[in-house]
């Protein structure tokens, strides 16, 4: 899907006020509100945009600790691979899971509430995790960028 100037409109606008009212999107972009719901529902139903849901900050909630831990398989056979990847999904404190190039194959991005917390997660659930060769750590000690804005 490319989207077009009048999507761009609707996109940025989305981004920077999350609950803005289909008359205030239509004031912005320059749109009718008939055809600024048509374009927002079209955008939805093709995935350039998600459903509205809250973000929960997981420091807020006592996840304080980010961990990004960089994982190598063993054997990479299709099906071993769609394996750990369909496990993945089953551990609530892994946030985030990328397939890589280079020396590791995946890179997870785990919260845990304490250092202890995160050892039981590598112990009892990441290790366990089909086809799991090795793992490797990386504690961030501090976020200097987070955005979930596109630049469109």
């Amino acid at each position: 899907m490319e989207p077009d100037d009048s999507d761009r409109r609707i996109l940025r606008a989305i981004q920077a006020q999350p609950d803005i009212t289909m008359r205030e999107l239509g004031e912005v972009t320059g749109l009718s509100h008939s055809p600024c719901w048509r374009r927002l529902q079209r955008l939805q139903n093709e995935g350039a945009v998600s459903p509205r849901r809250f973000v929960i900050d997981p420091e807020a909630v006592g996840f304080e600790i980010l961990v990004l831990c960089f994982v190598k398989i063993s054997h990479h056979q299709r099906e071993r691979l769609r394996a750990f990847e369909e496990a993945v999904e089953s551990v609530p404190e892994i946030m985030q899971c990328y397939s890589l190039s280079g020396e590791y194959d995946y890179v997870l991005q785990v919260i845990a509430t304490s250092v202890r917390h995160y050892e039981a997660v590598v112990k009892n659930a990441i290790v366990e995790l089909p086809n799991v060769q090795s793992v490797n750590t990386s504690f961030t000690l501090k976020r200097v960028k987070h955005s979930l804005n596109v630049p469109v």
